[in-house]
């Protein structure tokens, strides 16, 4: 069982940018500071050294607490934030996300209140901007994850005509600890073979779900049977949150021709080991499946596809069943014209 130490780690605030709709990759750190400006808490506790960098916050049912964020402009210029609470999500291969800015929050996230909605922080100054945790009574105990978000807008000029609008977007983590008994619990859904999307590497897709009250970092050991030989690999996944589900693309270090194969893993450190055997196909065709989740889990800074309502056809079967409709039209138009053109009798 991982330490509460080593889990908070990964709670850390996280600091990033989007530029032109393109997503980078978060990064942990100590303290969160990007694009000129950094946020940290405002009173953290000396005896919990995380706590310089992301809350810890313990509370019962029904409670609240205030708190205060230190934001620090380290630029020349003034600098106009957008205050906002977000969701903390499990990624798609684990470990913590933040939900992008306008995505609808249905986690932790809606009982952080901000005092504003947006700031001005004046050039080489810190404010202050206080929120509220509200804790609903019906709040299951255990662990929570919820983020309050700082971005702004930053116009940048390269050497020529062509300019760039940089939104730096910035989180400080929220752990929100409902007291009352609370286990952690780890649930295995399924087992398949698969190369790593756009790939032809091989990996192990292993479906898990952390149905318990605490957060998780599991162990997985996957072993593959086949060609009268057996192949074992150990991973240590990053944290998964109580109540998500992932499809895990548990990397498989060598070969595999495609074929049938005996599958099995175990996943540890998260309660009572939690494991699975199976036999599975491997075809380089096969892609993993897409983990079912109860909230959609996007990282802090990927676009949101544009939504869709498509029916489910592919496009040539639209092409088939028009290609369809004008032969028959075309049949149609012969058989009236050899009926008006036949002799009467």
């Amino acid at each position: 069982m991982p330490s509460g130490e080593a889990i908070r780690l990964r709670l850390a605030s996280v600091a990033t940018v989007a530029a032109l709709g393109l997503g980078l990759a978060p990064g942990l750190a100590s303290a969160a500071s990007i694009g000129g400006f950094g946020v940290r808490p405002a009173h953290p506790n000396p005896r919990i050294p995380a706590t310089r960098a992301y809350f810890i916050i313990h509370a019962r049912r029904g409670g609240s607490r205030n708190k205060t964020v230190v934001v620090t402009n380290k630029g020349s210029k003034a600098l106009v934030l957008d205050v906002d609470p977000v969701d903390g999500l499990t990624g798609v291969t684990s470990g913590l996300v933040y939900a992008n800015r306008g995505v609808p929050i249905h986690g932790a996230g809606a009982w952080v209140t901000p005092d504003v909605r947006s700031v001005t922080v004046p050039a080489r100054s810190s404010i202050d901007v206080g929120f509220t945790v509200k804790i609903p009574r019906h709040a299951r105990k255990g662990d929570h994850v919820a983020g309050i978000a700082f971005q702004g807008l930053q116009p940048t000029r390269s050497g020529g005509a062509f300019s760039v609008t940089v939104a730096v977007r910035t989180v400080v983590g929220i752990e929100v600890i409902v007291r009352g008994h609370a286990t952690r619990h780890l649930r295995m859904f399924a087992l398949a073979l698969a190369p790593l999307p756009g790939t032809t590497v091989p990996s192990a897709v292993v479906t898990l779900e952390d149905d318990g009250g605490k957060l998780c970092n599991p162990h997985l050991a996957v072993a593959i049977t086949g060609q009268n030989a057996t192949t074992k690999a150990t991973q240590k996944l990053g944290t998964i949150l109580p109540g998500d589900r992932i499809a895990y693309p548990f990397s498989w270090p060598g070969a595999l021709s495609q074929g049938r194969y005996k599958v099995s893993a175990r996943a540890t450190h998260c309660g009572p080991p939690a494991a699975m055997r199976t036999v599975a196909v491997y075809s380089l065709k096969a892609t993993p499946g897409t983990a079912a989740k109860p909230g959609e889990t996007v990282a802090p800074t990927t676009p949101l596809a544009s939504a869709s309502t498509s029916t489910g056809w592919s496009w040539w079967l639209y092409a088939l069943v028009g290609l369809g409709g004008m032969l028959a039209g075309v049949a149609l138009a012969r058989i009236a014209v050899r009926l008006r053109t036949r002799p009467r009798r």
